[in-house]
């Protein structure tokens, strides 16, 4: 691919400058040695700076009731050391007053002092950059959910709107389900269900299986991620419908998930939450085909 003034070549990564509508559709890279060659394709859909395309593109974050938060500006380029950050509340700006809300330039986060419920909502954070004298802009979109205090130890599954996932036969895919415990997990349990069955008891020959349950610490509480991974989609998962649960002593959430079929020819897919720049929603399918680079015998897939 050649470059152009709006598709840039850096690295190993193409930067859109800036991101149109027209730019939609699937970029494929090649990474390559003296053994092997791999492919790596990108569905990538351009979305409008509207409201409609928030609930799509956005960072889930959660703070407490009545407590102090700081929002931080997620999953930012580090291409730049001096950076200054605008913030936004429903297509507003955020008032930098220091009673209610503060942030300061060269840092990646607002402060939220004495939290309530009238704080949840969309908030848009907008890195400027410059390259060649033209400014252009970084944005990430933010979801805040608040918490009451009386509950704040009941499990919240992150992301709970992505519930129908496109796959092809005979493709992998691998389900997130992200669960907010809070600081304390307690008797915290995650688990997959298919068809109300464990997922042990619907695949027999682990073709379907739980990933590793994995803890992240932060700052706002524990999280815990639990995969549910298919190595490969057979027809009976179309018409399966799987849950997500998360549950301890104070309550439980579930989350539902289910497959449709997909005209690709991808051989990996993976649904994940996306890794938005400019506002791209970007799914990331992975075709592995190690081969000879210059040969053209018959190669094999090899698994990750």
């Amino acid at each position: 691919m050649q470059d152009t003034a709006e598709i840039q070549r850096k690295r190993d990564t193409l930067w859109f400058l800036p991101a149109v509508k027209e730019h939609t559709g699937i970029y494929t890279c090649v990474v390559r040695n003296a053994s092997y060659c791999v492919e790596i394709s990108v569905s990538l859909n351009v979305m409008s700076d509207t409201p409609s395309s928030f609930p799509y593109i956005k960072y889930e974050q959660i703070a407490y009731e009545n407590a102090q938060f700081l929002m931080i500006c997620p999953a930012l380029p580090d291409f730049t050391d001096h950076m200054t950050i605008n913030w936004f509340k429903e297509g507003k700006p955020l008032p930098n007053d220091g009673i209610k809300y503060g942030y300061l330039d060269g840092t990646t986060y607002a402060l939220i002092n004495d939290v309530s419920l009238e704080d949840e909502g969309y908030y848009k954070c907008q890195l400027t950059f410059s390259i060649e004298n033209i400014n252009y802009n970084v944005t990430r979109i933010i979801q805040l959910r608040i918490i009451d205090q009386g509950i704040r130890q009941q499990p919240v599954i992150l992301n709970s709107n992505q519930k129908t996932i496109a796959a092809s036969l005979g493709s992998k895919v691998v389900i997130p389900c992200k669960v907010y415990a809070g600081h304390n997990d307690g008797d915290l349990m995650v688990w997959w269900l298919a068809n109300g069955s464990f997922v042990n008891d619907y695949s027999k020959d682990d073709r379907v299986t739980e990933g590793v349950l994995q803890e992240t610490t932060e700052v706002e509480g524990q999280y815990f991620e639990l995969p549910l991974i298919f190595e490969r989609i057979e027809e009976e998962d179309f018409i399966t419908d799987f849950q997500c649960i998360a549950a301890n002593e104070y309550g439980q959430e579930i989350l539902p998930a289910q497959i449709k079929q997909a005209a690709s020819s991808f051989a990996w897919y993976i649904a994940a939450v996306p890794a938005l720049v400019v506002f791209l929603i970007i799914a990331i399918i992975f075709i592995a085909k190690h081969r000879k680079c210059g040969n053209k015998k018959d190669y094999s897939l090899a698994k990750s």
